[in-house]
């Protein structure tokens, strides 16, 4: 019995000094860093018909189809809590960032991340979710505000505080273009875009699929002295149709048109299990330069609303996913599968959505004789349905009806029929 006990001691001193030595040797050594890596992606094909009777003998008609997205992308860790990401869209044959950045996650003390590169603005609810789990096939008209989703610049996030019941997002970014990497060189000119927003869950039982949420975000922009094309127009929510010019090109196309612009916005939304609701309020300010009755440069304030409400059910039991302030994929519990008798889940969604400038019509000395409009309406409803958690097919019939300045244009709503294939992985 002594003997093993002195046995164990000997090999527990040799392996106290073996692992000692091999602790010494191991500090003299390069740290290796090993990065991870994955891939991911998404396409989502769209056929769109359109129609709108001009006149009660003329009806124009459109049929069409597009990649809407292909997205490419590439993520993960380099060492600990530097992560990355670098996505990419091929649509229209164009190369054009989207989530390109590098994030210092979980940060000591203060927590959250710190972001540098391109990402997706705070500036609501619609726009922080992406276009793989929306449940329409275009965002809300009101997030035409924002003449693009993405933008470069540096992010600070913080969805945890006070123990995940407040969220916090802000963010300075530039001027840059997409397509063209998101370069600006005029920041010392004009400065750039800050964007905050707050979150909180309200209520959320987990275990019963239950949250109601609320939110709020502010934008003020800095534009550059470049003409500013997407200034005062917004786009019904269908893809290839025309957009809504609020007042004529003649009158707002000119250098330095939109000086800076103020948004504010309050979201909420409710999931109840198989049921959702969300909606979005906007009032968006620009202070911008217009020409006078008598070709002259002068400032004027104009305010936009924009404003939906959206809800959503599905018929064979799932729900919608929601994280991080936004929502997220959706939970489904069938797979289409014809041998095993399974259909997937069926959603049925409807939208009501508004666009109000009739702010702009209050300054008709300097827009006499022109044709502009001072609020559009959509109504739109549909289906999704889920395959798998991965593949859906959407279907979308709109209706957007436009106030136009004039007597004359007799034009009826324009309806459109919207159907999409989309997988991601």
């Amino acid at each position: 019995m002594k003997k093993l006990i002195l046995l164990m001691m000997v090999m527990l001193a040799f392996g106290y000094q073996t692992t000692f030595a091999q602790e010494v040797v191991d500090e003299k050594q390069p740290v290796k860093v090993k990065p991870t890596v994955a891939f991911h992606g998404r396409i989502q094909y769209d056929y769109e018909f359109m129609k709108q009777e001009i006149t009660p003998d003329s009806t124009n008609k459109f049929r069409g189809s597009e990649f809407r997205r292909v997205y490419l992308s590439g993520s993960g860790k380099i060492y600990k809590n530097i992560k990355y990401k670098a996505q990419f869209e091929f649509a229209g044959s164009k190369i054009g960032y989207r989530d390109v950045y590098i994030k210092f996650a979980d940060l000591p003390g203060i927590g959250g991340n710190f972001t540098v590169g391109s990402f997706a603005e705070a500036t609501g609810l619609d726009m922080m979710t992406s276009s793989k789990y929306i449940p329409m096939i275009e965002r809300a008209m009101m997030t035409s505000t924002q003449n693009f989703r993405w933008n470069s610049g540096v992010m600070y996030d913080n969805m945890g505080l006070f123990g995940g019941k407040l969220g916090l997002q802000l963010s300075y970014t530039g001027n840059g273009n997409n397509h063209g990497g998101f370069k600006d060189g005029r920041l010392n000119d004009k400065g750039g875009h800050f964007v905050a927003r707050l979150t909180s869950p309200v209520y959320e039982n987990k275990e019963k699929h239950q949250l109601v949420h609320l939110g709020f975000n502010f934008e003020s922009r800095k534009r550059s002295e470049e003409p500013q094309e997407y200034a005062l127009k917004v786009r019904p929510e269908n893809h290839m149709g025309g957009h809504v010019h609020t007042v004529g090109h003649d009158a707002i196309d000119i250098p330095g048109l939109l000086n800076n612009q103020q948004d504010l916005g309050f979201e909420l939304a409710a999931n109840f299990g198989p049921f959702s609701f969300q909606s979005e309020y906007e009032i968006a300010g620009y202070n911008a330069e217009v020409l006078d009755n008598n070709n002259k440069k002068v400032d004027k304030t104009f305010n936009i609303n924009g404003f939906y409400a959206l809800a959503s059910f599905f018929v064979t039991g799932g729900h919608r996913g929601f994280k991080h302030g936004a929502y997220s994929r959706a939970h489904s519990y069938k797979n289409f599968c014809i041998k095993d008798g399974d259909w997937g889940e069926f959603e049925l969604v409807a939208r009501y959505s508004m666009m109000d400038y009739k702010s702009i019509t209050d300054y008709e000395n300097l827009f006499a004789g022109e044709d502009y409009y001072s609020k559009t309406t959509d109504i739109g409803f549909g289906f999704n349905w889920y395959l798998n958690n991965h593949t859906r097919l959407m279907y979308n019939h709109i209706i957007s009806d436009t106030n136009r300045n004039t007597d004359t244009d007799k034009r009826k709503a324009l309806n459109a029929d919207l159907i999409r294939l989309q997988v991601d992985f």
